[in-house]
């Protein structure tokens, strides 16, 4: 049977570089690889135009082309004969392609540098098996190959049914994300997932959960464009890039010398968390009415691990968790205005004589930079910094332990935004922060609302400019 762009689906997925071939007026053939070739509709296919003068002085020439796209399920080789339409420098079409390439072109500090200039548009004018790319495995009716796909399928109604479960069973933030992180494991079995949300300073993220790494890694800070993440909050859109360790070797190879020349990665205080050898990614915004509640990460070793198929699932999911999340945040807001402020007594003096306690520790707190170091290392920054400074001054000063969301809502030294403020997003991101880092330092549940801090070491507070 003829196959159909239809049934080359996962070709277009980039997991292996296509081969594209042109020829000049006067007969001078010209091959280069390429770094995408897109599916438009049933009869065209976009190309990437990025390097190759000489392929689009060709082109240019002589209209007719040839791209070669290898089956990474069967590594059966498709000969697409094209001539060219159109070229597109906006629009869905370019965005699309545009957003992939970025995606790819930050993780190798190339952002900015590895763009894409066009998408070009060919029809597609025939379709025939290359002979020199046989496949190997079996392939059905259409000529496509019996993919994993069909014995691994993503988004069942049982997978969703289970994760809707765990969901409605949160009864804080806290439960709510580990929820949704532990579904999208045991449920849908992606292993490596992190949480992001938008922090009080514009254009920046921060990590709130993660699951599958050796490192926590909340509080990590993702700025809009920087990686899969910040990608996927600037364009507000789902990213999903597959083969990602070739599309990297391929820019590096293609830009060799572009290192020395690009502008510098912005410093991390907090490490990322991630795979070493990622072949799949999948960026989610979670959208509530066109606000951006958070960016779901996933990212697997395994190639194409996310389909196309799936993007109406993807995004239909990534609605879902974000009404969760702010529903989960109202319901705590709502708990918690009927909460007073209770003073808990002093902590007890050390006896004299007694067995040595835990060494001091010493808590600088930098106003320029809004940011906290505990024994001379970086702990967190930002509004969850000026929250527990806040709370250690007055555990300094008045002994007490316990507090309110409330009372911090109303607290104009700590600079919260007037509206959206995310307070409990920012407490859990504190929380966790200290039980990785500073477990003699903690912030307690105890109840909607209201929490307590508990230190079990002596400490000295220290205020620098």
């Amino acid at each position: 049977m003829t196959p159909t762009l239809e049934s080359l689906a996962t070709c277009f997925q980039g997991l292996l570089p296509a081969q594209f071939f042109t020829c000049s007026a006067d007969g001078v053939p010209n091959a280069a690889y390429l770094s995408h070739v897109d599916y438009v509709d049933a009869s065209h296919v976009a190309l990437s135009f990025q390097f190759f003068n000489k392929s689009r002085r060709n082109i240019a020439e002589n209209p007719r082309a040839m791209v070669m796209v290898p089956d990474p399920d069967t590594g059966q080789g498709w000969c697409l004969r094209l001539r060219y339409v159109r070229s597109e420098t906006s629009g869905p079409l370019f965005d699309r392609m545009a957003l992939r390439i970025e995606a790819i072109a930050s993780y190798c500090g190339l952002k900015g540098i590895f763009k894409l200039r066009a998408a070009d548009v060919y029809e597609v004018l025939g379709i025939e098996a290359a002979p020199e790319e046989t496949g190997l495995a079996p392939v059905d009716s259409q000529g496509r190959a019996r993919a994993s796909r069909e014995a691994n399928p993503i988004f069942t109604i049982t997978a969703l049914q289970d994760l809707a479960s765990r969901l409605h069973g949160a009864d804080s933030l806290e439960a709510l994300v580990d929820s949704i992180l532990e579904g999208l494991d045991t449920s849908f079995g992606f292993k490596h997932s992190m949480m992001l949300v938008p922090t009080e300073e514009e254009g920046v993220l921060v990590t709130i959960a993660t699951r599958g790494y050796a490192e926590d890694g909340a509080g990590a800070e993702v700025r809009h464009g920087e990686g899969i993440g910040g990608l996927v909050a600037e364009a507000r859109k789902p990213i999903r890039v597959s083969g990602l360790m070739r599309g990297m070797l391929y820019a590096l190879a293609m830009h060799k010398a572009a290192r020395a020349t690009s502008p510098a990665a912005p410093v991390r205080r907090i490490a990322l968390p991630g795979l070493p050898n990622p072949e799949s990614q999948l960026g989610v915004p979670l959208l509530v009415r066109g606000e951006l509640v958070g960016v779901l990460c996933l990212e697997s070793e395994v190639p194409y691990r996310f389909h196309e198929e799936d993007k109406a699932s993807i995004e239909l999911l990534g609605s879902y968790l974000a009404i969760a999340i702010q529903n989960v945040q109202w319901q705590e807001r709502e708990a918690e205005a009927s909460q007073t402020t209770t003073e808990s007594p002093a902590p007890p003096s050390p006896v004299p004589g007694s067995t040595p306690g835990p060494p001091t520790r010493g808590i600088v707190y930098y106003e320029g930079d809004d940011a906290i170091l505990v024994d001379d290392e970086y702990l967190i920054r930002g509004l969850p910094a000026r929250i527990l400074w806040r709370l250690l001054r007055v555990r300094e000063t008045t002994g007490r332990e316990e507090f309110t969301n409330r009372e911090l809502r109303l607290d104009k030294s700590l600079q919260l935004p007037e509206w959206k403020d995310n307070l409990e997003s920012r407490l859990l991101l504190l929380r966790r922060r200290l039980d990785e880092k500073r477990p003699d330092i903690r912030i307690v549940p105890r109840g909607r609302g209201r929490f307590a801090l508990q230190v079990t070491a002596p400490l000295t507070l220290t205020t620098r400019e």
